[in-house]
């Protein structure tokens, strides 16, 4: 990479398409905003592409709005996918040391890492990535990096996220016909987002990271380090603003905005008696309702929101988070987000995630969770930490050649 680097986020997210284009400056260690753009898009639904033609002119659009706040022009774009057609799990390779000295080498990590991906995957799916978390040597558990030491049985532990091979082929395609190219295969969104937003120590302390999106939620746990489970949920904050809608009798666009500046997931954190002018889906007819009325709405969903994550929760092996929960994307934005999950979920901590400063130099136009996907993305190839995801989207050639290279470089 040379002294600066233009790099391209675009986040194909569960309606909407956002683009963020960025500079890498080597020299101070920063990676800076430049510009980006945001748009509904009719042709996704849940991340996934209902009309291609749609899409593709959508996605022209928002890169095109982008190149002109950034003064620049891009050809190549880091592309984040997410939605229910995506799995994850956590699986173990095995490998045998075959040579003498039983000295590990590049070679023997990207044997098995290679290993861990000896199951059946099901027909229409793919593996998208491969993040390796911990190795083991001779049964002594918790290394990083085995390259150097010995030892005759080498183990390793991966979270592996795979996805619908159409979906994947029918974002590729409207993206190609948008006249732009994926750079290194498509990004699970998620995880460019934990790279940017997650500390070492949350990491380390273990810690829920929640994705919540108009559609869709993604959600993360991080233990010992790194991400061990991975899910999608199909609700997100378009079901509260679908809710508002059947009943009140409003339109979409008035259900949001009704949401965005009065809507509040706790009781005490609205004035209840406020009266709120509402226009009906005749422009015609207007009325006034109180505050409390739209909690009526919101809290039932958002307790049915966070009771889906918890269940999800206690099923995964990891329950106990004593690093809390972090909160990123649009719907988190809805007044008192953090405090319900706090509640609901039974955490001690709950924030808001946002980059640290001295990694990402973003005007305030774009420090918003609304383009916090597409600046992750635009920062995924430059953060400390990329290297550790072993990206094995099929579109890159031979898998193990991707691995021992990673593992060249790495170590």
């Amino acid at each position: 990479m040379g002294k600066s680097e233009i790099t391209t986020g675009l986040d194909m997210g569960s309606g909407r398409i956002t683009c963020i284009i960025a500079e890498h400056d080597e020299e101070i260690g920063k990676i800076r905003v430049l510009g980006g753009a945001v748009a509904a898009c009719k042709g996704l639904k849940g991340g996934m592409v209902l009309n291609i033609e749609e899409t593709a002119r959508c996605v022209r659009s928002v890169v095109e709005a982008a190149e002109r706040k950034a003064k620049t022009t891009v050809t190549e774009v880091y592309m984040g996918v997410r939605g229910a057609h995506m799995q994850a799990f956590d699986a173990k390779g095995k490998y045998s040391v075959p040579r003498t000295d039983q000295e590990i080498t590049g070679e023997d990590v990207a044997s098995v890492i290679e290993n861990a991906k000896a199951f059946h995957i099901a027909q229409g799916l793919e593996i998208l990535h491969v993040i390796p978390q911990k190795f083991s040597l001779d049964r002594l558990s918790g290394i990083s990096n085995p390259i150097g030491m010995h030892g005759a049985l080498l183990e390793v532990g991966v979270h592996i996220v795979l996805a619908s091979t159409p979906a994947l082929t029918n974002l590729l395609k409207a993206v190609s016909e948008a006249g732009l190219r994926v750079a290194d295969g498509p990004v699970y969104t998620l995880l460019a987002v934990g790279e940017l937003v997650v500390t070492e120590r949350d990491k380390d302390l273990s810690c829920l990271l929640l994705d919540a999106g108009g559609q869709t939620t993604s959600m993360a746990v991080y233990a010992d380090g790194c991400m061990h489970f991975s899910k999608e949920l199909p609700v997100g904050g378009d079901n509260i603003t679908r809710d508002l809608v059947c009943g009140l009798g409003i339109s979409m666009a008035e259900a949001r905005m009704i949401k965005e500046k009065y809507g509040a997931a706790l009781t005490d954190m609205t004035d209840a008696d406020q009266l709120i002018t509402v226009t009906g889906l005749s422009t015609q007819t207007k009325k006034e309702i109180r505050q409390r009325e739209l909690l009526h709405y919101i809290q039932p969903r958002v307790e049915e929101i966070y009771e889906m994550i918890f269940g999800t929760m206690q099923k995964c092996a990891y329950t106990s988070l004593s690093g809390g929960a972090i909160l990123v994307g649009g719907a988190s934005l809805l007044k008192g987000m953090p405090e319900a999950a706090k509640q609901l979920l039974e955490l001690e901590q709950v924030r808001l995630g946002s980059p640290a400063p001295d990694i990402l130099e973003c005007p305030e136009e774009y420090a918003t969770q609304t383009y916090l996907g597409a600046a992750a993305l635009a920062c995924y190839p430059c953060l400390k930490n990329w290297q550790t995801d072993l990206h094995s989207y099929s579109g890159r050639g031979s898998a193990l050649k991707d691995i021992w290279r990673w593992a060249k470089d790495l170590f």
